[in-house]
């Protein structure tokens, strides 16, 4: 497992200095300082970081901008939020926007900071894990594919860049070809990978069923629902949503869906308020939905 890679982002030199020796003569960890949201964006750019440490309070930008900004381009980096005790409402909303946790300063407490830190590199190892099991198992799916058949060799680079762009993508294909593989394919070579991945197959279910699946329920939504159920945009948050057979949903669900594409907002069934969600959507279909739409039978938009 390799060793997770350290960025403290604080304008106190002091504070740099403790994490440096914290990181690097404690733990063994490489570890770089930035004193500034310019410094430390310009260290971003050059290198990917598996822990960032960021201050809430910094000369030329604040804590949650550079937060939002750590989870857009590196989804799998943990973020800890250190803050003042005048600062902890923010700090709380900045673990609704992704950190892992936060931590008071001054550090009082050495022993908290150990656990607490502790507790966030045992989630990195465990994402390390998952990204290298997963990747072995598609390095596998794939090895035949990419050595035998120079089609599909293209299909897979033209794959890669894709992946790597903030658009929805549409996989048209006839049953048992494959289609789910290729939605993995792009996840796994997507900076969301390490996030979840979540498939749905749209015909395999009844339309309130494949709402309420999809964007969850209020309790008393309806007979039987006795408590609030979180729906795949939400468990997919920061990740990717493969929605299989795309053409089987019904016209209701296609203005659903349009609404979390266009605005990346959604309502639970029974749901007065808007939920935020930052869900990448794949979408696989074995009809022509150009056709679909020709017959009015899918949306154009």
């Amino acid at each position: 497992m390799k060793k997770p890679e350290i960025l403290v982002i604080d304008d106190e030199a002091e504070v740099g200095t403790f994490f440096e020796f914290y990181f690097r003569e404690e733990k063994g960890y490489p570890v770089d300082v930035a004193n500034s949201g310019v410094a430390a964006r310009t260290l971003l750019c050059e290198k990917s970081y598996d822990l960032a440490m960021v201050d809430l309070k910094l000369p030329d930008t604040d804590g949650i901008t550079l937060l939002k900004e750590i989870k857009e381009s590196s989804p799998g980096c943990e973020v800890i939020i250190m803050t003042g005790y005048s600062t902890i409402k923010s700090a709380v909303e900045a673990m609704k926007l992704g950190a892992f946790d936060y931590i008071d300063k001054p550090f009082d407490e050495l022993e908290e900071l150990d656990n607490l830190l502790d507790l966030a590199l045992q989630s990195i190892n465990n994402k390390q894990r998952f990204i290298r099991d997963e990747l072995q198992k598609l390095a596998s799916e794939f090895s035949i594919i990419m050595a035998d058949d120079s089609p599909l060799k293209e299909l897979l680079l033209l794959s890669k860049k894709v992946a790597t762009r903030k658009i929805s993508v549409l996989i048209e294909g006839e049953t048992g070809t494959g289609k789910d593989l290729l939605a993995r394919f792009i996840h796994a070579n997507s900076p969301r990978f390490g996030n979840p991945f979540i498939c749905v197959n749209c015909g395999a279910l009844t339309e309130s069923l494949l709402e309420s699946e999809l964007f969850g329920h209020e309790k008393g939504a309806f007979t039987g629902s006795q408590g609030v159920r979180h729906g795949i945009f939400e468990l997919a948050n920061k990740g990717t949503l493969f929605l299989d057979e795309i053409g089987e949903a019904s016209p209701s669900i296609q203005v659903k869906l349009l609404r979390v594409l266009e605005s990346g907002e959604f309502y639970r069934v029974g749901g007065e308020r808007p939920l935020k969600t930052d869900v990448r959507v794949l979408a696989a279909t074995n009809k022509s939905l150009r056709d679909a739409a020709r017959d009015k039978l899918f949306r154009e938009d």
